[in-house]
């Protein structure tokens, strides 16, 4: 059930500048990115690829794709929010004793990744690929596990290693609740 050859064929038909372009507007590539002032973030990268199979594998995330958690984590939250990337910060709100606010993080945008229609089409495939028995997180992140609460998700393999050595990582990231709200036949 993966979409590793779809995806893989996809890179196959565009070019290494289009896929890195793609991945800079979710701010992959960028060693400057920052939390706050002095706590610098470790980049994710996704080199420029030349040849057709490593473009190929570099669309599924393979070749020398290097993500971190963080990066993960704001993939979803940009799916989830329509589109829209986010600068991410630690602390959203400093109060003295007297619960007065001494300092109060302002929300700040980094790009528009994807328009909102392309956003509602992946927060469906993330819904389905927990909530739907056939999903590869359903057994494990479904609502007869979690509660009721509705998580959308992506699941994955990554390499590990240079020589890949037969050691794979499992990746899961999502978010919750899910916010698959428009009909996508209207988009």
């Amino acid at each position: 059930m993966s979409c590793n050859t779809a995806f893989g064929d996809l890179g196959l038909h565009l070019s290494g500048s289009a896929l890195r372009t793609q991945a800079n507007k979710y701010n992959f590539n960028n060693p400057n990115q920052t939390l706050a002032p002095g706590m610098q973030v470790a980049p994710s990268n996704i080199p420029l690829y030349m040849d057709p199979a490593q473009r190929a594998g570099g669309a599924i995330g393979q070749e020398s794709d290097t993500v971190t958690p963080l990066q993960e984590a704001m993939l979803s939250a940009t799916v989830a929010n329509d589109g829209v990337l986010m600068k991410p910060y630690l602390v959203q709100k400093v109060t003295a004793p007297d619960l007065s606010a001494v300092a109060t993080t302002t929300p700040s945008t980094l790009s528009t990744a994807v328009t909102p229609t392309q956003a509602a089409h992946l927060q469906v495939m993330m819904t389905s690929v927990v909530q739907s028995p056939l999903g590869t997180a359903h057994a494990t992140a479904g609502t007869q596990v979690t509660g009721g609460i509705e998580i959308a998700g992506k699941t994955g393999t990554a390499q590990n290693g240079i020589n890949n050595s037969g050691l794979d990582d499992a990746v899961f990231t999502g978010y919750a609740p899910t916010t698959t709200r428009r009909s996508l036949s209207a988009s």
